[in-house]
């Protein structure tokens, strides 16, 4: 079955130099839930930022 969202290899690294994201991949089947927790400046907020296309990814 194909998932209805694929991430391969993502990497984040901000201008400063500050790499938020590392090599991230996964996938989300069809009809199920994902939940994204961490630790304050674990990169959440950049994943979600990356997949809707607010920031570009490196």
């Amino acid at each position: 079955m194909n998932p209805i969202l694929r991430i391969e290899h993502l990497t984040k690294v901000y201008p400063n130099g500050v790499q938020a994201l590392t090599d991230v991949s996964f996938d989300v089947p069809r009809g199920q839930f994902v939940a994204v927790i961490g630790l304050s400046g674990s990169g959440k907020s950049t994943l979600l930022r990356c997949i809707n296309r607010l920031v570009e990814p490196t």
